[in-house]
């Protein structure tokens, strides 16, 4: 009897057999999400770029500003304690390697994935360590540090970062177009006792 698709009956025992089905790439799916995180990569470089307006705003901007004594305590802050700094390093660390895995996997290159990965943990971390960070600072500069939905947001964000570069390789179509190789839905004979 053919293999190709039905139940064979062998001793008492019926084995499914499922056809193998080759999965065909779509490149559209590596190019869509190349294409989410150039767009993530220019929000990374708005959150670096507002990290480093710090530097370029000093007393006398200020002042003319009408800015008020809590955001003068905060533009302190973040350049006196270091974070300011801190924060632009990352953030455009991780503007560079979004903007860079989004090119590899237009490209249809596989290392995409890991670098996009790479590049959203930077944003996880840059999370945690802003938040630990300004519970350490917060007193000296007459705040309170409080966690609150802001914080949750974050996270979530950081964990999307991390997670959708990995989308192009979950996905079977995806992962074909990326890696170029024959992907197929095989599925283990499934063994059945005879009723009695």
């Amino acid at each position: 009897m053919s293999d190709e698709i039905g139940s064979v009956m062998m001793d008492g025992e019926e084995e499914l057999v499922m056809p193998t089905i080759p999965i065909r790439p779509n490149n559209a799916i590596p190019v869509a999400i190349g294409i989410l995180l150039i767009l993530g990569s220019m929000l990374g470089a708005i959150l670096a770029f507002g990290s480093a307006a710090v530097f370029l705003v000093d007393d006398e901007l200020r002042a003319e500003g009408g800015f008020t004594d809590e955001q003068n305590r905060t533009f302190d802050m973040m350049k006196e304690s270091g974070m300011a700094t801190t924060f632009t390093v990352l953030y455009g660390s991780m503007a560079l390697g979004l903007i860079v895995a989004g090119f590899m996997l237009i490209r249809k290159n596989p290392l995409g994935v890991k670098v996009g990965m790479a590049a959203g943990s930077i944003f996880f971390i840059a999370n945690i360590v802003e938040t630990v960070w300004i519970h350490i600072v917060a007193e000296d500069y007459g705040f309170e540090a409080t966690i609150g939905s802001g914080l949750i947001m974050e996270f979530a964000c950081g964990a999307f970062c991390i997670a959708l570069p990995l989308v192009a390789v979950l996905i079977p179509e995806g992962r074909a177009a990326l890696y170029r190789e024959s992907v197929t839905f095989d599925s283990m004979p499934l063994t059945y006792d005879e009723e009695e």
